[in-house]
């Protein structure tokens, strides 16, 4: 073999390497470690490091607060560009109008980002009068109905672990500052199955959210928010079911566009 065969062979193997953690993050749902990444990937812990530390500081990769590699900002961002594509997105978009035209309130999907949700899909309500937090916006995981919906969602002594990490910070006076009250509060989501934030994000607003997700894919939140004045948090709570019908919706066509590309 030549020196520029040589070469050829392992920037190949490089690239492999590359795609094949950032694969691993992906398909984790922010479970793994570098250890963990290491041994799936049959590499010493050292050359794990490197590869890791290389995407981290190129923002494909990042560590939460308790150690997990998960998605960075540019990773993250590419996702959303590819599922934002508008065979993708339209879909989403009617299955949410529908929804938000059914409940009178607006409605859109949130995915988790650190210690922040990301509002990546909304629908605007028709009122005059609405609560405006446009796609993109950043929105506390501890204060927001689809944010504690997600901390529910991780195993008890992770959710421990994260909740001791991030602090409780109050937006409203009624967000939950009290360690073991909020921890409380996602066991009863847990248990419930959806989430609720009682004005604890934004005085006077109150929402509810459903997951998107199913053992072969979590793809976020779907959520709809209101103005307490307008509709009451226990008043929102009745269209749970729609809701959880319109996540199902989005979900098994969302399954099905991502087979057809792997495919």
């Amino acid at each position: 073999m030549t020196s520029s065969s040589s070469a050829n062979a392992t920037k190949g193997s490089t690239l492999d390497r590359v795609l094949q953690v950032l694969a691993i993050v992906a398909h984790s749902r922010g479970q793994l470690n570098r250890e963990s990444i290491a041994e799936q990937l049959s590499m010493p812990i050292a050359s794990a490091n490197k590869l890791i530390n290389q995407l981290i500081s190129l923002g494909h990769l990042q560590e939460n607060i308790i150690g997990r590699v998960i998605a960075g900002p540019n990773l993250q961002s590419l996702s959303h560009d590819i599922l934002k594509n508008q065979r993708f997105s339209e879909q989403r978009t009617s299955v949410l109008q529908r929804l938000s035209d059914n409940i009178g309130e607006t409605c859109g999907i949130s995915v988790p980002n650190g210690i922040e949700m990301i509002y990546f899909e909304r629908v605007n309500c028709n009122w005059p009068l609405q609560i405006n937090l446009a796609e993109g916006s950043p929105v506390p995981i501890a204060a927001s109905a689809s944010g504690k919906l997600y901390l529910s969602s991780l195993e008890p002594e992770i959710r421990e672990n994260v909740v001791q990490h991030m602090g409780l910070t109050a937006h409203t006076p009624k967000t939950i500052t009290n360690e073991s009250q909020f921890l409380a509060e996602l066991e009863r989501i847990e248990s419930q199955g959806f989430g609720e934030d009682n004005e604890e994000f934004v005085d006077g607003m109150v929402a509810v959210s459903v997951p998107v997700g199913s053992d072969a894919l979590n793809f976020g939140y779907l959520f709809c928010h209101a103005p307490s004045f307008r509709m009451s948090l226990e008043a929102l709570k009745q269209h749970i079911p729609a809701m959880k019908s319109a996540a199902q919706e989005i979900l098994d066509f969302t399954l099905t566009q991502r087979n057809a590309v792997d495919g």
